[in-house]
């Protein structure tokens, strides 16, 4: 399935940024209908209102999670200005995404 551009600029930030291992994106949108609209929104014109993440960068080593998730919201914040409503993340490191 083809990204959105919503879905699209967060890719590009968060590969630009945080520079992952490993970055996946679903967009869980169709999972909401009904509940959130924001009349008018490029997110919800677009149907990219909902997602979850999932990204492992060095980036993040020695970064406690909070710290984390609110380094990808600020990357973000152009997305949520545009509609993005609900962003599901997980953070890890390489080491921590090999423990499993």
């Amino acid at each position: 399935m083809a990204d959105g551009p919503i879905a699209g600029a967060i890719r590009s930030k968060l590969e630009a940024a945080l520079k992952p291992a490993h970055l996946r994106l679903i967009n869980d949108s169709h999972k909401h209908a009904g509940h959130y609209a924001r009349d008018g929104s490029a997110a919800c014109e677009a149907g990219e209102t909902h997602f979850r993440l999932e990204v492992v960068s060095d980036a993040f080593t020695g970064v406690p999670l909070v710290k984390r998730h609110q380094m990808v919201y600020g990357f973000l914040d152009d997305e949520f200005k545009a509609g993005l409503h609900a962003l599901a993340i997980t953070t890890k490191t390489p080491a921590e995404a090999e423990r499993k």
